[in-house]
């Protein structure tokens, strides 16, 4: 039971951390499970400690204390999902947390991702608004 409470206060803290965010996630139910499909446990870690703005990874690998090569490994995951977004300018890449809308609710739907339940997700996404 404490690893399920820890995983909510996990999801808190990240809908916490999107809510900074210029358009913000703002406190619902279905925010809560719509986040817990789509980020990990450990995407989950991420996210909520992400320093806003586009930065390093070193600067994201300073905020959570994560081994770069594991941190790097997350980081794609989060790539692919839709979940954070990569500029390289002046031959350096930065990571941006993506916004909940206009961010990656949207970015779900475009991608084709089988092992989401698609169904689930729109059907919480059109309860969010």
């Amino acid at each position: 039971m404490g690893h399920i409470a820890g995983k909510e206060d996990i999801l808190k803290q990240l809908q916490k951390r999107l809510h900074q965010n210029p358009v913000g996630l703002p406190e619902h139910a279905s925010a809560y499970e719509i986040l817990s499909i789509l980020f990990s446990q450990k995407e989950a870690e991420v996210g909520a400690k992400f320093p806003p703005g586009l930065v390093t990874i070193e600067e994201v690998q300073k905020a959570t204390g994560i081994d770069r090569g594991e941190l790097e490994a997350i980081l794609k995951g989060m790539m692919k999902k839709g979940l954070i977004v990569t500029s390289a300018k002046i031959g350096k890449v930065r990571y941006l947390l993506s916004p909940g809308l206009t961010g990656f609710f949207e970015m779900t739907f475009m991608r084709i991702d089988e092992s989401l339940p698609m169904k689930r997700l729109a059907e919480l996404m059109h309860s969010y608004r």
